[in-house]
């Protein structure tokens, strides 16, 4: 999907784009990827900065789901295992040792929650809004496809494009390591990334988004920050 979406995606730019369309486009891929994948996976699922209402985590949970095609389950015990682990070679996702293969994650994506954090898998396998895309994964993946019956270009602006957008800004959202360790990044990668710009930041405070500029501003419209979360 990583491979072909972006051909696909040529494809369908070049064949059906219209305005309203690429506009669709935009707005999608910023809810999977900074509202689903950033806020609600990253942030809320993985790290417990704040606290949604269950309404808004389920959304925003979907979105992340559809935006990453990995469950939250799967998704934050990686995570947790890479903050623990952090430029080393027990990081899953190291730019520091795996260099440009970081950026495919078919190259060091070990499937299943054994994979990561067990602490974080029971914590997020008794959630019952993260637990539903871990248990359905197959019956829910699929769900997309019904857009084929509005019209193609609804599933392609709609769902495939903001989709194969949202992988390659989860994969360019790996390269704020250096030798160094985590480094803060400019605005333009903040923009690329999904709000994944302040990396320094969180990764010496992971439980608090107050010095990641907008991202922090837009967290906290959507959820309830929590207090002494250790």
């Amino acid at each position: 999907m990583q491979i072909l979406g972006p051909l696909v995606t040529i494809w369908a730019l070049i064949t059906y784009a219209t305005v309203p369309l690429i506009l669709l486009t935009i707005l999608v891929l910023f809810l999977m990827r900074t509202v689903g994948g950033v806020i609600t996976y990253h942030r809320i699922h993985a790290h417990g900065t704040h606290k949604m209402h269950p309404v808004v985590e389920f959304i925003g949970t979907s979105l992340g789901f559809y935006g990453t095609f990995t469950s939250p389950v799967e998704f934050c015990a990686q995570h947790i295992t890479h903050h623990k682990y952090a430029d080393t070679v027990d990081d899953p996702h190291s730019s520091k040792h795996l260099g440009w293969k970081t950026l495919f994650p078919i190259l060091w994506n070990n499937s299943g929650p054994e994979a990561g954090d067990i602490r974080t898998v029971v914590r997020l396998r008794r959630n019952k809004i993260s637990n539903l895309y871990y248990e359905h994964f197959w019956i829910m993946i699929t769900l997309p496809a019904l857009l084929f019956l509005i019209s193609p270009q609804i599933f392609l602006f709609g769902y495939f494009i903001p989709f194969t957008l949202s992988i390659w800004s989860a994969a360019l959202s790996t390269l704020n390591h250096d030798e160094n360790g985590p480094k803060n990044m400019g605005f333009w990668y903040g923009i690329l990334s999904g709000g994944e710009h302040m990396h320094k930041w969180h990764h010496n405070n992971p439980h608090d988004t107050s010095g990641e500029g907008w991202l922090d501003v837009l967290i906290n419209i959507l959820a309830k920050k929590r207090i002494n979360l250790k």
